[in-house]
């Protein structure tokens, strides 16, 4: 019988022994692939801010390259002190990676070759002003490319003047594409030349960006070439930007076919389980790739000893869960007696806890912040409702040292544990008071974790030194969120700024020395302060995009009924009116662009504020308009229908579509999609989706069939009077008035099929 009794023990310890273990596992499997979960997420992140900064820092190399070709194009006579004034401000425009900006004139291999052909190119030059210049041409090819002006950007010796770079050809490929696209232009990755004595594999790489330098007519002149090192470019680019322990490298086309690995960021070699994400960006009619690696355990708050923690902590009560079963089976009478004094205990403490719960309710029961109270020795004496569902958990730590780990308590940087003697409440017992302190508690109960700021101060000094303290505890997680996307803001209207700024110093200190030239040039100076007018009508563009983003979010809503089709007339009038030619895109060879198709079907009569559904219609048509393929006129078609207790809106193009990977993120703040040859801010689309949800309705966009993009508005047909600040009182309107207005101008509109 006893032995009978002691395996029935033992079977019973093992169940409970395997019960425990399992459920230990399992919480410790689903920490670690949360943990994956977070790497994966924060991986994204960084690879989405390395190809911001690549693409961003391209733009600004290429329209710096733009400016200088224009301000040199408004020299009749180029002389090689213009040139060096001209690109005197080059070095101040801060360019990692630039070495050389070069003046290059063709000239045609055929023609070269006859006596005196090269003599006559450089003899012109020489009478501008280039003594000593000496044209060197190469032999063999179909055209020459002569440096004739140069300036230095890395601190080395100037190469000499007259060199043959259609010798390179990287350079010749990348002008000659430049001319047939008449702008700006990449060329393939190549290795540098002044490397001849390292190994291939160890050898620099080289980019080179050109532009046509235009005469009147549009006579090509030259080019301005702009050589860029690879990796001083990209590590200015994304050096900042990434995380130093995530690896991104950049490669482009090389001559022959095949990519080249252009740079390095931080080039640590990653482990077989690292993270891999790869990128390609279209910039200039020119394919780059980014490949980005990273160790998970090196991401930030992707990686922490919380399963392990888990582990450990569920296998010690498992077994000691597994051995007092035993000890009750086998000992029952010895166990009843130590469940008779364990009861006797549990009843003094439960008075005593009912007694401090009362003290509790009666100090607390109005206090919305977090408070903790600890005592003289450190032990948690309290923790009010509030505290508790801060910390995520009902369960107190019985002592300061425990702190920390039992609620999961971080640095700010989320990866680095609280030390338990720099905690407020300890702080405070050593009698310094603590004052916002700031914290991040990350546990099951906040898997993201939040922001804490803890306040804290001593208790009864008057027995000579401290006998507990008291912290308050504040969710500032919100408040810190505001701060950070301010940041952002602030650092996407910087950018967007920088650009459209740029333009408007360079042109107005071209419109200053064609005013200041003996005799003055009108012309050119006319040509300047327009430039310089495009560049504000720009910038203010932007700014009008930020206020109608903060209108879209807190501006009041005034529900009316509103009949679509004048609505959508003005808007498609507005949009198809003929631009002056001072607006017209560069890109357009004659400068008249393709007239738009618009056809517009029967349309209803919603409810909703009419100058911001004004706005959404006024985004997606400018949108349908903007993103089609230069020379080929917009098709749009505007249709709706009713049906689901709302109109659904629907606005279809024929342009050049949105890729399915990024449908996801289009209505995202401050997003471009690919290619971002076509500008803007990245606010149209979360300006409307911002204004349906307040509407109660939605926005989607999907392909449309035969091409292009089809964007769909569902507009309920009664929005709630929740939704309207003003109680449900609408807008007196004028409607005979605005329909006969907005028919009017749409009868003015080419291209509008009724």
């Amino acid at each position: 019988m006893h032995s009978r009794r002691r395996y029935v023990s033992l079977g019973l310890a093992a169940v409970v022994l395997m019960l425990g273990l399992t459920a230990t596992a399992g919480v410790s499997a689903a920490l670690a692939s949360k943990e994956r979960r977070s790497a994966a997420q924060e991986m994204d992140r960084q690879v989405d801010l390395a190809q911001a900064a690549v693409a961003g820092e391209v733009r600004r190399y290429l329209d710096t390259v733009d400016t200088l070709a224009v301000a040199l194009a408004s020299h009749d006579v180029l002389t090689p002190e213009a040139f060096e004034r001209i690109t005197a401000r080059v070095p101040g425009e801060n360019l990692p990676g630039a070495t050389a900006v070069v003046f290059v004139v063709p000239a045609d291999g055929r023609a070269a070759a006859e006596p005196g052909a090269v003599a006559a190119v450089q003899d012109a030059w020489r009478a501008a002003g280039a003594n000593g210049l000496t044209l060197r041409p190469a032999s063999g090819v179909a055209e020459h490319f002569f440096a004739v002006y140069g300036r230095q950007l890395d601190g080395r010796p100037p190469a000499p003047a007259g060199a043959d770079l259609a010798e390179v050809p990287a350079i010749a490929d990348v002008l000659r594409q430049a001319r047939g696209l008449g702008g700006a232009a990449i060329s393939d990755a190549a290795l540098l030349p002044d490397d001849p004595d390292r190994p291939s594999a160890g050898r620099r790489r080289a980019l080179n960006l050109a532009t046509p330098v235009l005469g009147a007519g549009g006579r090509l002149r030259g080019f301005v070439l702009l050589g860029l090192r690879g990796q001083d470019f990209f590590g200015g680019a994304i050096g900042e930007v990434l995380h130093p322990r995530v690896t991104a490298t950049l490669a482009a086309n090389r001559e022959g076919g095949g990519l080249l690995p252009v740079a390095t960021a931080h080039p640590i070699a990653p482990p077989s389980d690292a993270l891999r994400r790869t990128r390609y960006l279209d910039i200039a009619h020119r394919r780059w790739r980014l490949d980005v690696a990273a160790d998970p355990r090196e991401l930030p708050g992707a990686s922490s000893d919380r399963p392990l923690v888990a582990a450990a902590a569920g296998a010690l009560p498992s077994v000691l869960l597994a051995a007092l079963v035993y000890l009750l089976s086998s000992r029952r009478a010895k166990a009843m007696a130590l469940v008779e004094e364990a009861t006797r205990d549990l009843r003094a403490a439960g008075r005593e806890a009912r007694d401090r719960a009362a003290l509790q309710r009666a100090i607390l029961a109005s206090v919305s912040e977090g408070v903790t109270v600890v005592g003289e020795d450190g032990r948690v004496l309290l923790h009010n409702p509030a505290a508790r569902q801060l910390l995520g958990t009902a369960e107190d730590a019985e002592h300061l040292e425990d702190w920390p780990a039992h609620y999961g308590a971080y640095r700010p940087d989320r990866v680095t544990p609280f030390p338990a003697d720099e905690l407020p409440m300890v702080r405070a017992l050593r009698g310094v008071p603590v004052d916002r302190a700031e914290m991040v508690i990350l546990n099951p109960a906040h898997p993201d974790g939040i922001l804490v700021s803890v306040s804290a101060r001593p208790l009864d000094r008057s027995g000579g030194g401290p006998r507990g303290a008291v912290a308050v505890l504040h969710d500032i997680t919100e408040l810190r969120r505001h701060e950070t996307e301010l940041a952002q803001f602030a650092a996407v209207v910087a950018h967007d700024l920088k650009s459209p700024l740029t333009a408007v110093h360079g042109f107005a200190a071209v419109a200053a020395e064609a005013l200041a030239d003996a005799p003055p040039r009108p012309e050119t100076a006319g040509f300047a302060v327009e430039r310089i007018r495009q560049g504000a009508t720009r910038m203010r563009a932007i700014i009008d995009d930020l206020l109608a983003y903060t209108t879209a979010r807190d501006a009041p809503l005034h529900l009316a009924e509103v009949d679509l089709r004048p609505l959508v007339d003005a808007v498609v009038a507005e949009r198809t009116a003929p631009r002056p030619a001072a607006h017209l895109s560069r890109a357009v060879p004659d400068g008249a662009p393709p007239v738009p198709s618009v056809r517009i079907g029967p349309l209803p009569v919603v409810c909703a504020d009419p100058n911001l559904l004004r706005l959404v219609v006024d985004n997606l048509v400018g949108n349908a308009i903007k993103y089609t393929p230069v020379g080929r006129p917009p098709q749009v078609e505007i249709t709706a229908s009713t049906g689901g207790g709302g109109v659904r809106l629907e606005v279809a193009d024929r342009g050049i579509g949105i890729p399915d990977e990024e449908k996801g993120r289009v209505f995202d703040s401050f997003y471009r999609a690919s290619p971002v040859d076509y500008g803007g801010t990245g606010l149209g689309l979360a300006i409307c989706r911002r204004i349906m949800e307040r509407h109660g309705g939605s926005i989607a966009v999907e392909d449309n069939p035969g091409g292009g993009t089809r964007f769909s508005v569902l507009l309920p047909r009664e929005p709630a009077d929740a939704a309207r600040p003003d109680g449900g009182w609408r807008r007196l309107q004028r409607p005979a008035e605005t329909r006969a207005i907005t028919h009017a101008m749409a009868r003015s509109a080419p291209g509008v099929e009724p």
